[in-house]
């Protein structure tokens, strides 16, 4: 398995600098005791997942798992599910390259991807791949949402085989995707896809069902999908080098960062197909409330969309930009502004700045664990990028001190899905399902790594 020792040299430098550096919040545990806590707690979780998820009897990966680890009886193969594993286990697998299990469980999950999940008929890749005792009738469409985790699998996969055919699976996925959902008069994509035409022009499309799942009307444009074809293109680039990969990453950075952030420093969530935001704002606060999936601040959303952005600039000009390093800042600012409790032990899950208000209000105040993992290690970068600004490491420090008390499960190891401050049901609630798996606080474990190992930004 990965060696313990990885970790430890360059995390307890890590907070040694942070508390010599003079942050201003306090410190509950020593420095020596924090390194030793993120070292262990990045090798456990990969061990938790890796090999446990590894479906060697229908492929792919295992997404249903009891608080217990134990795989539940029902599952279901999703796309974003699938890529996720297959991103993660490839990321780790580059760090850790003596890991056979990581690497292992990687080619694996590429043979499902690329052999049971791609639609041999229309291209593109399945939201749904049916088990053989599936009951349940899945639907047709296709989601530029999951075909962004794919290609983003994808391409991380292809730094630890860069063989011609993993490459080729890259530029097949781009190619569909830019021929199927891309906009060229108004730039961006579409996200849903019927089986037999672009987008939602399909007669049999149902529109309503999509919208009631949290989609949106399929005429408009999201920022939830166009963030993370922003993270798959920057990584995309790394591996196929083709001038229009670079002009769409490009496109993309441009329209989350200039068009998609409102200028207080939030993002709008929903667009009209020529790009005007979707907002409720002068509706009544019930009308808000009912319908918040359409329009709200997600203060996850923006903390980890400050590190794309910066990400993506980095990739396209070799270091970050000075605009696209200005709004990632304010992102971050507005966040810790509004989106923390006072003592920065938690960030939100949501607000909304409500009509005749000067304030926003916090609607929703669970700790969900994918935005507590991209709110961290957002924060580390920022502490290094910004060292004369010490919120950013008190913010660090204490967001670390909140997810070990109350978002890792210190018995069954993982992270619950919401903090257990808030939510104790969360302690026998799955450990993954068709919407988590080990993507999001596994990249932010890695990242605090590679950061400080001089291997980051």
């Amino acid at each position: 398995m990965m060696r313990s020792n990885l970790l430890s040299g360059t995390l307890y430098l890590l907070f040694a600098l942070l508390v010599i550096s003079g942050c201003s919040g306090p410190v509950s545990t020593p420095r020596e005791v924090i390194s030793d806590e993120v070292e262990t707690e990045l090798n456990n979780l990969l061990e938790a997942w890796y090999p446990l998820i590894v479906d060697s009897l229908n492929g792919g990966y295992w997404t249903n798992l009891e608080y217990d680890w134990t795989i539940s009886p029902d599952q279901v193969k999703m796309l974003v599910t699938q890529a996720r594993g297959l991103w993660t286990s490839a990321r780790a697998a580059e760090i850790f390259p003596e890991n056979q299990i990581l690497r292992e469980a990687a080619d694996h999950g590429f043979n499902f991807l690329t052999n049971q999940m791609w639609d041999t008929v229309h291209g593109g890749f399945h939201q749904y791949v049916r088990l053989p005792y599936d009951t349940v009738q899945y639907p047709a469409h296709k989601m530029i949402y999951g075909n962004a985790f794919a290609l983003y699998a994808l391409s991380q996969y292809a730094k630890i085989n860069p063989a011609q055919h993993v490459v080729d699976w890259v530029k097949r996925t781009f190619d569909w995707m830019e021929r199927t959902a891309h906009d060229p008069e108004l730039g961006g994509y579409f996200n849903l896809i019927t089986p037999d035409s672009k987008t939602f022009k399909s007669p049999d499309f149902d529109a309503n069902a999509l919208s009631d799942a949290g989609w949106g009307r399929p005429s408009w444009k999201d920022q939830n999908s166009s963030i993370h074809l922003l993270e798959a293109l920057t990584t995309t680039i790394q591996v196929y080098k083709d001038a229009l990969v670079r002009e769409r990453l490009s496109e993309m950075l441009i329209l989350v960062r200039d068009t998609m952030v409102r200028s207080s420093g939030s993002l709008h969530l929903y667009f009209e197909t020529d790009w005007k935001p979707i907002s409720h704002a002068d509706s009544s606060r019930s009308f808000i409330l009912e319908n918040q999936n359409l329009d709200h601040i997600s203060f996850g959303h923006d903390i980890e969309t400050a590190y794309l952005l910066i990400d993506a600039s980095r990739m396209l000009h070799g270091s970050p930009d000075e605009k696209t390093m200005r709004v990632a800042k304010q992102m971050v600012d507005h966040t810790l502004q509004h989106g923390f409790e006072p003592d920065f032990r938690g960030m939100f899950d949501r607000g909304y700045l409500f009509k005749g208000t000067d304030s926003i209000e916090v609607i929703n105040r669970e700790r969900i664990w994918w935005a507590e993992a991209e709110a961290w290690h957002t924060l580390i970068l920022m502490s290094n990028l910004y060292e004369e600004e010490t919120i950013y490491e008190t913010a660090a420090q204490n967001m670390w001190e909140y997810i070990s008390t109350y978002q890792i499960d210190q018995i069954h190891g993982g992270w619950y899905a919401k903090g257990i401050d808030l939510n104790p049901e969360s302690q026998s609630a799955r450990k993954g399902h068709q919407w988590k798996g080990c993507y999001h606080d596994g990249r932010s474990l890695l990242q605090v790594y590679l950061y400080h190992q001089g291997k980051g930004l």
